[in-house]
């Protein structure tokens, strides 16, 4: 955008103004900084009305307590339904014969299946030997000739998880560009995808995650598109962002604030100022109190002291202020309620 364009003020949310130079000057520092991320940069618009509209990358480190839960509805939007075929001997057969062209998660009960994944459909029998066919487990399956390279394949294909498993048979036999629109349907929470089975947990306290944004967005706009990212069943009600300074204040972020102003004020250090997701009854800590907590503990062991001393002198001093005033309006009373005895010469 051309700089001669901007207005001489630019209001920077919760009725800061900064001036044309300040803006330019915090915006370049802050693309600056991440000069070898350039995912992270922000970008700048005026509108018609005037409006300086800045959008990009939020990082916000999770901090809740509480276990949040997955959404699940998704996945037949995800992969659409796949008419029923016959299956070849040598193709992964779902254990779900209803559900045929659908994988669910936990659907691998056979390490069988996880072997035949790594086989290619033009590996065929030619020329069977004559006689009855010599079988090595309980499931009835032929023996199967394996080379060094699937062994070692198929034992990393054991050591996935569930959706590791999953994704890497649904990716088999699509284009890219089809598995580039499903990767970016639903993302996974520090690796953590869904799982039938672990679909309510508590993120890890501090891991980081990113969330597309713009300066107009509020807190609550924030919550609702960070929880649309991944899914999350949980109603935005029950969380709140918080500002967690290097200091140690935590200040909770109102309904009306807008948080990708005061990532742009502070600047894009993680070390000054972090933006947490915390559940919405999180105690804030204001930076009187934050200042103490980097003492150690015989100091902060004699600021309280001083404080409780401190505490009782100002509760005596008030007890004694009113006990005079107390005194002196019941003399007040006493005076005006005693009777007067006239004398007469």
């Amino acid at each position: 955008m051309n700089e001669a364009a901007l207005l001489p003020v630019i209001k920077a949310g919760n009725g800061r103004t900064l001036s044309r130079a300040e803006f330019l000057s915090l915006f370049n520092t802050y693309n600056c900084f991440l000069k070898d991320q350039s995912q992270l940069h922000l970008t700048y618009a005026q509108e018609a009305d005037g409006t300086v509209v800045v959008e990009g990358m939020l990082n916000i480190c999770w901090g809740v307590r509480r276990p949040i839960r997955l959404k699940i509805q998704d996945d037949k939007q995800m992969f659409p339904f796949v008419p029923k075929t016959s299956p070849e001997p040598t193709s992964p057969v779902s254990p779900l014969e209803s559900k045929r062209g659908m994988s669910r998660w936990g659907e691998y009960v056979d390490l069988h299946q996880i072997d035949e994944m790594v086989e290619t459909p033009q590996e065929t029998i030619k020329n069977p030997l004559p006689g009855p066919p010599v079988f090595e487990t309980s499931t009835l399956r032929p023996p199967k000739q394996k080379n060094p390279e699937q062994e070692a394949e198929s034992n990393l294909f054991r050591c996935m998880s569930d959706a590791s498993l999953v994704k890497r048979r649904r990716s088999m036999g699509k284009s890219a560009a089809q598995r580039e629109k499903e990767r970016q349907h639903r993302f996974s929470i520090n690796g953590h995808f869904y799982n039938y089975k672990t679909s309510i947990f508590t993120p890890s306290f501090g891991t980081p995650t990113k969330v597309c944004i713009s300066s107009r967005m509020t807190t609550n706009q924030v919550i609702e598109q960070l929880l649309h990212k991944f899914k999350i069943q949980n109603d935005p009600q029950e969380f709140a962002l918080y500002c967690l300074h290097q200091s140690g204040e935590k200040r909770k972020l109102s309904n009306t604030d807008q948080p990708l102003w005061e990532r742009t004020l502070q600047g894009p250090s993680d070390d000054i100022m972090k933006i947490f997701l915390m559940d919405a009854d999180e105690e804030e800590v204001s930076d009187d109190v934050a200042q103490y907590l980097n003492l150690e503990l015989p100091i902060l062991e004699k600021v309280l002291q001083k404080l409780k001393d401190e505490e009782n002198r100002e509760i005596q001093r008030i007890e004694n202020k009113y006990k005079h005033q107390k005194r002196v309006l019941s003399n007040m009373l006493n005076c005006k309620m005693s009777r007067h005895i006239e004398t007469s010469v």
